[in-house]
């Protein structure tokens, strides 16, 4: 296969997605790099008995950069998107409920009230631990928000005068609490092996990392058994 045949395949077979900030500018530093190498051509001819492999390779390998960019576009491209696109929707999401709502559909701090509402709502069973009023954070309810296109449990606290979403979706990935900023908000996220976890909020960085682990520890404490 030559080069009009491997551009032609690509062409008619290969799927197109829109290429995030950090691609974009990626693009743009090597297209900065290949045209600084290219002025230098006058200079790199003059000493044809030594030449940097850096500056032999926008010449002899243009194509196959121009394969490896295409395939980052196309494989890279909508991971970085959507990496960059979910925390500004669930901040969003936040920030809609707490002016438009409801923060919650559900109204209750009994995890036997809440996590039952979410049968037939969502399509699995989100986590519900005990409240944590004696740590300072109030469950208050639940709710359905979409993200992502899916519908998504949303789990409403309220510490103080500051309010707290917790979103959560199945996801076998697992990490470590992570803390973020978007546009004023902290948040922090992490993941069990089983579930995705998105906690946000107007609150400090640090106050929310300690919801989190408050959260998480009653998550994986025994449930109490019920009462006859």
């Amino acid at each position: 296969m030559n080069d009009d045949d491997l551009t032609r395949v690509l062409q008619e077979h290969a799927s197109r997605h829109p290429a995030g900030d950090r691609l974009r500018a990626a693009v743009r530093t090597h297209i900065a790099l290949h045209a600084a190498t290219h002025e230098g051509g006058a200079e790199a001819a003059a000493r044809p008995a030594r030449v940097a492999w850096w500056r032999r390779w926008p010449a002899a390998g243009g194509f196959a950069a121009g394969v490896a960019l295409t395939c980052a576009v196309l494989l890279l491209g909508p991971r970085w998107a959507r990496e960059e696109a979910l925390p500004a929707q669930l901040v969003a999401a936040h920030v809609h409920a707490l002016q438009v709502g409801p923060l919650f559909e559900v109204a209750s701090s009994d995890r036997h009230t809440v996590k039952p509402w979410f049968q037939g709502r969502i399509d699995y069973a989100p986590t519900v631990p005990d409240d944590l009023r004696p740590q300072g954070f109030a469950l208050l309810g639940g709710r359905v928000q979409v993200i992502d296109g899916r519908p998504t449990a949303a789990l409403a606290y309220q510490a103080r005068l500051h309010m707290i979403d917790l979103f959560l979706w199945p996801s076998d990935r697992g990490s470590p609490p992570e803390r973020l900023h978007r546009r004023g908000f902290s948040m922090v996220r992490w993941g069990d092996g089983a579930m995705q976890y998105w906690a946000v909020s107007d609150m400090d960085g640090a106050e929310l990392e300690r919801f989190a682990a408050a959260w998480r520890t009653a998550a994986a404490a025994p449930a109490p058994a019920l009462r006859p």
